[in-house]
């Protein structure tokens, strides 16, 4: 993008697409620090997809280089749930927050009501804040958080329970 002499944004390339703001130019996100479990969102959830759903189960969600994991206050499709997961997600992973919150995790709702969190020191929310798992596609089914056959994509490596249980503490 680029700014003509009047400050005004100009679309990158013959598509109409933006470049990328430089990184001073990009607004700070307002965000309220949800300090006690009163404050958290009964539901806590984050969407994912099946071919991350082995690597979740044996280390937990990850900012993958970004600020914040993204959970939303309830699942696609719910009244008033807005943002936060991508419509067409397979897994809804859903969080214990309180219990998080007690192991010092932060969480912060933005202005657009959805839920971040930083995870923890190595950017982690760790399997053991998982209170259940649920397929959303073909048709909605519980799944197992134990990683069992029926849960893991076929080409992906398995790992033992004690390995998951190692990784978890």
């Amino acid at each position: 993008m680029n700014f003509s002499g009047g400050g005004r944004q100009e679309a990158a390339g013959s598509r109409g697409r933006r470049a990328p703001r430089p990184r001073e130019q990009v607004p700070k996100l307002e965000l309220m620090p949800l300090e006690t479990p009163q404050a958290l969102p009964l539901m806590l959830v984050h969407g994912t997809f099946w071919k991350h759903w082995p690597s979740i189960l044996l280390k937990g969600l990850s900012c993958q280089g970004r600020t914040h994991i993204h959970l939303a206050p309830g699942l696609p499709g719910d009244p008033g749930i807005i943002s936060g997961m991508r419509s067409h997600c397979e897994i809804a992973v859903f969080i214990d927050g309180p219990l998080a919150l007690a192991d010092g995790i932060p969480f912060f709702r933005s202005a657009n009501g959805v839920i971040l969190t930083p995870g923890n020191t190595d950017g982690f929310l760790l399997p053991k804040y998982f209170k259940e798992a649920l397929q959303l596609r073909p048709t909605r089914k519980p799944l197992s958080l134990a990683g069992d056959e029926e849960t893991e994509c076929q080409s992906s490596p398995k790992h033992s329970s004690r390995e998951r249980r190692r990784i978890q503490q």
